[in-house]
């Protein structure tokens, strides 16, 4: 590939752009970010996958199978987001992508739009396990087991894979950034803006039942705490008042991060249908991938 090829590529210059330095930045941060936490990503999952083969009876519970899953959604999210846009845009590897053509603009897309479903799912699928974990203590083991336990790994990664398939609907072609890299996107932009509406609703959809589920876990937390409090030795009720709120208090750190994330991405959704503001696809993915 030399220069000439690249030029031929249309530009991607338009709507609200984030300044160059602000933007180096964020990425650099980022990147480093990644390059840190995805070695030690890929090193718990082994070991999670290890204690499954050993038969390690307190790893080997159906939250800690949904853990695994989980984990293997948000590793293929961030290999999609580094492999299909970020490094393209950063001029790594350009012959390749330009070589591959609308066979990469279309795969990355397609990635991109599936992993977002698969990862909102995902959290989703673990909220309702918890639930059932409170809810029903003595028939958890067996509502997660057997098919059931696929049902669960088929909304985690079935149903973001079909849905992702409506993005071969909508032509996309490679645009070419100022600093010599390229940034697939879609050419449709009333069929874009489509997608962004109805993305839009499932992460809205997929917000108020996160909320409305970790309330309630955290209401029947409370409730259970306070009832194994009742008749115990003071000195005893004590560590148990002390244990159950930093139980509570780390739920309810993990669900505000949940679901701050699911808020941020829902926002960033709201923006693209409303077109209040017009983000690049770049800057889009600048801030999608900040929130991810």
């Amino acid at each position: 590939m030399n220069i000439c090829s690249l030029e031929l590529l249309p530009p991607y210059s338009d709507g609200f752009t984030v300044d160059e330095k602000i933007t180096e930045i964020v990425e650099t941060i980022q990147f480093v970010f990644v390059c840190f936490t995805f070695p030690f990503y890929c090193m718990i999952v082994y070991f999670l996958f290890e204690s499954q083969a050993k038969h390690i009876d307190e790893l080997r519970s159906p939250f800690y199978k949904l853990c695994i899953s989980t984990a293997v959604v948000d590793l293929w999210t961030l290999s999609t987001n580094y492999l299909g846009a970020m490094f393209p845009k950063w001029g790594w590897g350009v012959p390749i992508y330009i070589g591959l053509g609308s066979f990469y603009t279309h795969v990355y897309l397609y990635f991109a739009w599936s992993t977002g479903v698969c990862q909102a799912m995902s959290v989703s699928v673990l909220a309702a396990n918890r639930l059932t974990a409170l809810t029903f203590p003595d028939s958890y083991e067996k509502i997660w087991n057997g098919k059931r336990m696929q049902i669960a790994y088929g909304l985690q990664f079935i149903l973001g894979l079909l849905i992702g398939l409506a993005t071969f609907t909508n032509p996309a072609v490679l645009y070419r950034t100022e600093k010599l890299g390229v940034v697939p996107a879609f050419t449709n932009g009333e069929l874009t803006t489509v997608f962004f509406i109805i993305g839009g609703l499932f992460l809205f959809a997929n917000c108020i039942y996160l909320i409305c589920s970790y309330c309630y876990l955290f209401y029947r937390l409370r409730l259970r705490n306070n009832q194994q409090n009742i008749g115990i030795r003071i000195m005893m009720n004590q560590r148990k008042r002390e244990k159950a709120r930093k139980s509570e208090y780390r739920l309810f750190i993990m669900s505000n991060i949940v679901v701050g994330v699911q808020i941020s991405v829902c926002f960033l959704f709201f923006l693209e249908a409303t077109q209040l503001v017009t983000l690049p696809s770049d800057t889009f993915y600048l801030f999608y991938n900040a929130a991810r």
